[in-house]
């Protein structure tokens, strides 16, 4: 009974670990182009994320705000954020999304780290 209950740890705990390292990391600044977040949509897509976003530029052509929403193929929201100040120097927003444990975390950066 005490080896069955071992296996079974073991068993859970690699669902677990294996559920959750299905990690990906998305990074967007001011210099991202309307090319890169369509890639970036593509790339999720294929990974089973949606990725819906509403991207403001300036004349230049550069990004100076977005809004996002991050969801499961199956349209269960998993996040959403937005950053709007991307045309300051050395703005990025870091956002971490999970499609199977449905974590979502963002880092938003305004000023370039020293």
């Amino acid at each position: 009974m005490k080896q069955l209950l071992t296996v079974l740890m073991i068993c859970i705990g690699s669902v677990v670990f294996a559920q959750s390292s299905n990690n990906v990391d998305v990074t967007i600044s001011g210099q991202t182009s309307r090319e890169q977040l369509a890639q970036m949509r593509k790339d999720l897509n294929a990974q089973g994320i949606l990725f819906n976003y509403a991207p403001q530029f300036d004349n230049d052509r550069r990004l100076i705000s977005i809004q996002y929403k991050f969801s499961t193929a199956d349209n269960v929201l998993i996040g959403q954020g937005k950053h709007e100040t991307l045309q300051q120097a050395g703005a990025n927003v870091m956002i971490h999304v999970n499609p199977n444990t449905k974590f979502f975390a963002e880092e938003k950066n305004v000023a370039p780290s020293k």
